[in-house]
């Protein structure tokens, strides 16, 4: 677990979260394929974020259970917000759909922040003579 990085399941799993949310009647009718995806997509994250707070050192498991806990609030509180003061499906389908679209970015980007932070470990090393 030393150079493992869960920052791409992380971001994977508030993607499928807020996907889920999207794909809710409440938000969005007709939608049953969008949310029955992303719901196995969570249980797949969830499994590999097990796997890692089994495997993992404490200071790395503490941290990923706050990141968890803060994703899980943060797509509550944004279901909250959209259910009781937007009326319409067609307005808590676009806001939802926003805020879905910035964390499937987030989800792509995800792996280019670990490579670029094992380069700068790389690079570390390599100066050390």
């Amino acid at each position: 677990m030393e150079q493992f990085s869960p920052a791409p399941y992380l971001a994977t799993m508030i993607n499928c979260m807020v996907w889920v949310l999207y794909g809710l009647p409440i938000v969005h009718p007709n939608s049953t394929l969008v949310w029955t995806i992303n719901g196995t997509g969570v249980a797949i994250e969830m499994v590999y974020l097990l796997l890692f707070l089994i495997y993992s050192d404490k200071k790395g498991r503490f941290k990923v259970l706050q990141i968890v806990l803060v994703e899980v609030v943060s797509v509550a509180i944004l279901a909250t917000l959209v259910l009781t003061l937007v009326h319409t499906t067609k307005k808590r389908t676009a806001i939802v759909g926003i805020v879905a679209i910035v964390f499937n970015t987030m989800m792509y980007a995800s792996p280019l922040s670990v490579m670029v932070s094992l380069l700068n470990h790389a690079n570390i090393f390599q100066s050390i003579p």
